[in-house]
């Protein structure tokens, strides 16, 4: 078995057993902390003590409240298309998780190949990035491709991946689930988008609407 399989099966708690029971005792305690640093960071952001970058073009933020994939990139795909058609010079930034020193990830490989019009920023300083993408490339409009948690550059519009299948990680902040922030992050939201909603029917939908409802 798979490490990421067993992992899932203890989080979602369909692992049964003694010792997926002290597995998930485990992962509870190791959850506080990280909580903590997670609300703490974002309160930081909400009182005004850390700094916000406002470039002088709109920014779109397509991020997600979960771990893994939640149709992020495509969406990415998509809004980029849709603003090119419209003539307007769009740029993508990304931290570039998983890239090797000098060479590109996945995501950006994949952009690279369906929108080869469209110049793809790879930096973990995004505000540098953006900076880059306005001075240097006359972009007039940036789209943040995973950015939901990075708050040091300023949005217009903040879209979040939900992931029908598990849209709210299992109830828990990583490492006890798979929460990359408490749920009650999605107050900062302009717009929820649901992906893989065909794998749930439209009653598990209707619930997971309602519960969007409660937080934004």
């Amino acid at each position: 078995m798979e490490l990421s399989e067993w992992f899932h099966g203890v989080v979602s708690g369909r692992r049964r057993g003694p010792g997926a029971a002290l597995a998930r005792l485990g992962l509870t305690i190791a959850e506080w902390p990280y909580t903590l640093a997670v609300r703490w960071r974002n309160h930081s952001y909400d009182a005004g003590r850390s700094g916000v970058h406002q470039p002088a073009v709109p920014v779109v933020s397509v991020g997600n409240l979960t771990l893994g994939g939640t149709g992020k990139t495509p969406m990415v795909l998509w809004l980029a298309r849709w603003f090119r058609r419209r003539g307007v010079p769009v740029a993508v930034i990304s931290r570039g998780y998983g890239a090797q020193q000098g060479s590109r990830n996945d995501e950006a490989l994949e952009l690279e190949h369906k929108l080869p019009d469209v110049p793809h920023l790879q930096n973990p300083d995004r505000v540098q990035a953006a900076r880059s993408a306005v001075d240097e490339l006359g972009c007039q409009l940036i789209i943040l491709d995973d950015a939901f948690q990075h708050r040091r550059l300023a949005r217009n519009l903040d879209l979040v991946m939900l992931d029908a299948s598990a849209p709210f990680g299992y109830g828990h902040v990583f490492p006890r689930g798979l929460l990359r922030e408490p749920v009650h992050g999605l107050a900062r939201a302009h717009a929820v988008v649901l992906g893989r909603a065909d794998m749930v029917d439209q009653a598990a939908r209707a619930a997971i609407r309602r519960e969007v409802a409660r937080h934004a």
